[in-house]
């Protein structure tokens, strides 16, 4: 797995604890979150960007309640300043023996992520 920063360590472990108020944690109180799985998860929304700690906590609990086991594989990780570029393979009850292939373009306010542009492949 190649080094990665506190923050990128600190957003793997939430996501795979699976546990919605640990991931919103991790978000500015205006924080977007982009993701073509917004549709699926979140339809009534209308839209694939989420605005705020609301929207991405019910996208958080809706969508992690789909898992019973969730892990990232980082490939490859890229950071430059208040950007990260996350590419990595998901592993998890609903990919089965096939991982689906992630990248994540992330933008950091100090600690907390105020940006996140994620490209789901196969999923």
């Amino acid at each position: 797995m190649p080094t990665s920063s506190a923050r990128v360590e600190a957003w793997k472990a939430a996501w795979e604890s699976r546990d919605p108020a640990r991931v919103v944690a991790l978000y500015t109180r205006d924080a977007t979150h982009q993701s073509s799985l917004i549709a699926k998860i979140y339809p009534e929304l209308g839209r694939l960007a989420l605005q705020g700690h609301h929207e991405i906590a019910v996208y958080a609990r809706r969508g992690l309640a789909r898992y019973t086991e969730l892990r990232f594989e980082i490939l490859t990780l890229t950071e430059s300043g208040d950007r990260a570029a996350v590419e990595y393979r998901r592993h998890s009850n609903i990919d089965g023996a096939n991982p689906a292939y992630v990248l994540e373009l992330i933008e950091w306010r100090d600690a907390l992520i105020s940006g996140v542009r994620v490209f789901h492949f196969g999923a």
